[in-house]
Order: structure tokens, then C-alpha cells, then sequence
């Protein structure tokens, strides 16, 4: 009987919303997708990307989105395998912690939470670096949604985590 007052009491205190869910879920999904596309299509995807910017240059010499592809994209496959595991371990992460949140676990909370937590500096240094709205909203929208997670009481979350009185 105590078991099922317990079970009670952890289905009023979680609050997820279906949409966040979702979105985690489908963002994972896409990680992982594009992690394991550039493991087993990299080199492909870079010939692919060489021959289209040759040809690009060949009919236009000043094409602008030519030119700085071609500045950007080599690094980026210079360091593939950073952004390989980076996008697999990402995804695995938000796949996880959404399914969490499916079944009512409080730590799908928590593995979200952390995960925004750890990636906001980043974020942060990226947008004060290069200015984009789109990121700017991806990162507003994260940090909404682990307020949201932690009942926009972070304090309380904290001290449940780390059990402090």
C-alpha cells in the first residue's frame, strides 16, 4: 500500500508536457542521425562537397556561399570524428532522457537538465562569437524547458540532486 501512495505522489509531482517530449526525443534523433551519417558518409559527403564547390567556382569565380563553404566545411571534416561523437553521444542523451520522461523517471529529468546545463557555456560562447537568432532561440528554448523540468525552482532541484538539507 505505501508502494502505491509513492507512486501517486511521483505522478502529481511530474509535470512533463508531451511537447517537450517530443521535441527532446525528435532533437536527439537528429543528433544521432547526423552523427552516424558523418561516421559512415564523411569522406563520401566531402568529395560530394569539393566537387559541387568546383564546379560552383568554375561558373561564378565570386560566388560568395562557394567561398566561405570552402573555408568552413574542411574544418569540419578536419575534426569529424570530435563532431561524430559529440552528435552520437548528444543524441544518445536526449533519446535517453526523453524516454525517461515517457516512463515518469525523475532521472530523465535530471540527465536533461544536466545536459543543458553542461552545453550552455558553449552555446553561450558560440552565440557571443557568432550572432544568430536562430541560436539564440535554440538556446532561450533549452533553458525554458529545464526551468520548466525543475518546476522553476533550480535551488530545490540542486539540493534533491546532490541531497542537501
Amino acid at each position: 500500500m505505501n508502494i502505491f501512495h509513492h507512486e501517486e505522489e511521483i505522478d502529481e509531482e511530474f509535470h512533463v508536457s508531451t511537447y517537450i517530449i517530443v521535441y527532446k526525443f525528435i532533437l536527439g534523433i537528429f543528433e544521432l542521425a547526423a552523427g552516424i551519417a558523418i561516421a559512415l558518409f564523411g569522406s563520401k559527403m566531402y568529395q560530394l562537397f569539393q566537387t559541387s564547390v568546383i564546379k560552383e567556382l568554375a561558373e561564378d569565380p565570386h560566388d560568395l556561399l562557394a567561398r566561405i563553404s570552402e573555408n568552413v566545411i574542411p574544418g569540419v571534416f578536419a575534426h569529424h570524428t570530435y563532431l561524430v561523437v559529440s552528435l552520437i553521444v548528444l543524441g544518445l542523451a536526449k533519446v535517453v532522457g526523453a524516454m525517461g520522461l515517457v516512463y515518469k523517471q525523475n532521472w530523465g529529468v535530471d540527465l536533461l537538465v544536466a545536459l543543458t546545463m553542461i552545453m550552455a557555456p558553449f552555446q553561450i560562447i558560440n552565440l557571443a562569437r557568432h550572432p544568430n537568432f536562430l541560436d539564440f532561440l535554440y538556446l532561450i528554448v533549452g533553458l525554458l524547458i529545464a526551468l520548466y523540468l525543475v518546476e522553476f525552482r533550480p535551488r530545490a532541484w540542486i539540493s534533491r540532486i546532490f541531497r542537501f538539507k
